[in-house]
C-alpha cells in the first residue's frame, strides 16, 4: 500500500473533539510514534478495541476515503487491525498494564482477526 504520514496512534484516546456536529475541531495529539506509512494504519488504531461492529462500520464508513487516497477493501483493514494487535503483544513491558479505560485484549483481537483472514 502506498505510504502516507501517519499519526501512529491514532487511538480514540489521542484524538480531542471539540465543537458541535455542523463544526467540529478534532485534534489529534499525542504524536510521538507519527511515520510514514500506509494510512490505513491509523484507521486500523481508530477502530481497534472495545467498539461494536455497528460502531465500528460507522467509523469506517465516515472515514471513507480520503481525497487523493486510495480505496481499501476490508480485508486490507483487517490485515492493519492484525498488524496493531501483534504490534501491542510485543511492546508493553512485564508487569505493566494500561489504564482501567485503555485496557485491550490484544491476543484475543490477534487470534479473531488471524481466524477471520484465514491465516
Amino acid at each position: 500500500m502506498p505510504k502516507t504520514m501517519i499519526h501512529g496512534e491514532f487511538y480514540a484516546s489521542n484524538v480531542l473533539v471539540a465543537g458541535d456536529a455542523a463544526s467540529p475541531r478534532v485534534c489529534p495529539v499525542d504524536w510521538e510514534l507519527a511515520a510514514a506509512a500506509p494510512g490505513l494504519i491509523d484507521l486500523a488504531a481508530l477502530v481497534s478495541g472495545g467498539w461494536s461492529e455497528d460502531d465500528r462500520e460507522a467509523l469506517v464508513s465516515a472515514y471513507g476515503t480520503p481525497p487523493g487516497s486510495h480505496a481499501f477493501t476490508a480485508r486490507q483493514l483487517d490485515l492493519a487491525r492484525l498488524h496493531l494487535a501483534v504490534q501491542w503483544l510485543g511492546w508493553a513491558e512485564p508487569g505493566w498494564s494500561p489504564p482501567a479505560g485503555q485496557q485491550q485484549d490484544w491476543l484475543g483481537e490477534a487470534l479473531a482477526l488471524a481466524e477471520r483472514l484465514e491465516l
